[in-house]
């Protein structure tokens, strides 16, 4: 997996940010840092954790979206990096016709993924023509689509992999218009822990303005 600092200036807190599958950095450029450092990882292509030296650190807090939230399931698993961690639209069963994406529907997207395929994916990323057309103007995805279908393919490699318990998460937000990860089965999945449901799509972050918006909605 990939390591890129959207701030990395000294400050007391650090957030650990699992990305999605096809969020780059760039997509969330536009989130203020405000007192934060931010790491954010993403491109997943292992569950080794590049080296963030977290010890420097007052408070770390991990965030994980969509394929994130599994990601550090795995990850993190034995692990005690962070004082708090959230989620994202995303479960630790990402492909599951219950909990997560459709088998049927992550399979299509695999054997099927190319440039027009791609965007239609993005589309439903989003519950409004807005959302999506900020989206797509605001950088062109570096990752070709080989490189994706290529992640996808990791993923569905390792889907059995043993993870960490349900608790790990203090908070989970789901959107309630999501697309690509049903949030019925997102709720059924997050039952017995702390939830609160968004209006929004898959990708909820223009819903904010700063990285401290966002986790000050996970701690309330």
């Amino acid at each position: 997996m990939k390591l890129s600092w959207l701030n990395n200036s000294g400050n007391e807190d650090l957030i650990v940010f699992f990305s999605g599958w096809s969020v780059e950095p760039e997509h969330l450029s536009f989130l203020r840092t405000d007192g934060f450092d931010v790491a954010m990882l993403h491109s997943y292509d292992s569950f080794e954790l590049p080296e963030i030296n977290t010890e420097k650190y007052k408070n770390v807090t991990v965030a994980a979206f969509s394929f994130g939230v599994f990601i550090a399931s795995v990850s993190l698993k034995g692990k005690n990096i962070s004082k708090e961690n959230f989620a994202v639209n995303g479960t630790f069963k990402p492909v599951d016709n219950s909990y997560g994406i459709r088998k049927m529907v992550f399979e299509k997207t695999l054997s099927g993924l190319n440039d027009e395929t791609f965007r239609q994916f993005k589309r439903n990323m989003f519950d409004d023509d807005a959302g999506f057309e900020r989206f797509e103007n605001s950088f062109k995805t570096a990752e070709t689509v080989a490189g994706l279908k290529k992640e996808l393919e990791f993923i569905q490699n390792n889907l059995g992999k043993p993870v960490a318990d349900n608790n790990m998460f203090g908070k989970v937000l789901i959107s309630s218009n999501d697309r690509i990860m049903p949030a019925r089965n997102q709720i059924e999945f997050w039952k017995n822990c702390k939830n609160e449901i968004m209006e929004s799509g898959h990708f909820p972050f223009y819903k904010f303005e700063s990285w401290s918006g966002l986790i000050e909605l996970c701690r309330k």
